[in-house]
Order: structure tokens, then C-alpha cells, then sequence
């Protein structure tokens, strides 16, 4: 698996589902979407690619099982608070209140999960991160 192309390509995503919910809100002239429209870009695109550029930069082993979950857990956080946040808001008919909190809830936790996975893995793999002369 080449976590920093996995990580880069769902960031790209997130990119472009961002910029069109701010452009489909700059042309309705509605600010309804502006939470997700916020999280999207900043925990899918933003937090993302910077994740995939940490892999880039850092030879962080393949088979490390701790770099294996972060990446696992950031994408499907990712998806979970963002998907759970647009169900919460926009109470779609077709998803019950219930589950569209619980998804917002386990989603944004899973999220959190992958960002304390980060900071664990700065510490473990600390002799891998160096300056570049």
C-alpha cells in the first residue's frame, strides 16, 4: 500500500467536494453548507494531504501496524464526521435522527483517534524524522 498516493488521492477529493460546496454557496448566496463545507476542507483536504506528505518526507516503515491504522482511521474518520455532520444538519428523510448521530459521533471519534495516532507516531518513529541539510 503507498499510504502517501492513498492519502493524497482521497485529499484530492476532499479538495474538489470542498471547493464546489463553496462555489454552489458563493452562487445561491446561502451559508447553509459552511460547517461542512469547512470540515471538508480542512480535516479531508488539509489534514489529509498533510499526512501524505509526512509519509512522503519520512521513511516511516511499511509494515508498521501503527501507520497502517493512522491511515485507515484519518480516511475513514474523515468520511464518518463529515458524512454524520451533513446527515445531523440537513436531517435528510431517509436517515433517523439517531443514526445520524451516533454516525457523527463514532466518525468525528474515529477522526480524533487518527490524530492521537499521529502524535504516538512522531514519538515512536522519532529517529526517522530528521532536518534536511
Amino acid at each position: 500500500m503507498n499510504r502517501s498516493k492513498l492519502l493524497l488521492r482521497f485529499s484530492a477529493i476532499y479538495a474538489v467536494i470542498g471547493v464546489y460546496i463553496g462555489s454552489h454557496m458563493a452562487g445561491a448566496g446561502s451559508y447553509l453548507f459552511r460547517p461542512i463545507h469547512t470540515h471538508i476542507l480542512v480535516v479531508g483536504w488539509l489534514s489529509l494531504f498533510a499526512f501524505a506528505s509526512f509519509y512522503a518526507l519520512y521513511a516511516i516503515p511499511k509494515q508498521s501496524k501503527l501507520a497502517i491504522t493512522h491511515v485507515w482511521s484519518s480516511i475513514i474518520g474523515t468520511f464518518g464526521l463529515t458524512a454524520g455532520m451533513y446527515m445531523y444538519y440537513f436531517k435528510p428523510e431517509w436517515v433517523s435522527e439517531t443514526f445520524s448521530l451516533i454516525f457523527f459521533i463514532v466518525g468525528g471519534s474515529i477522526l480524533m483517534i487518527s490524530f492521537v495516532l499521529f502524535a504516538v507516531m512522531t514519538f515512536v518513529f522519532g529517529n526517522k524524522i530528521r532536518d534536511k541539510e
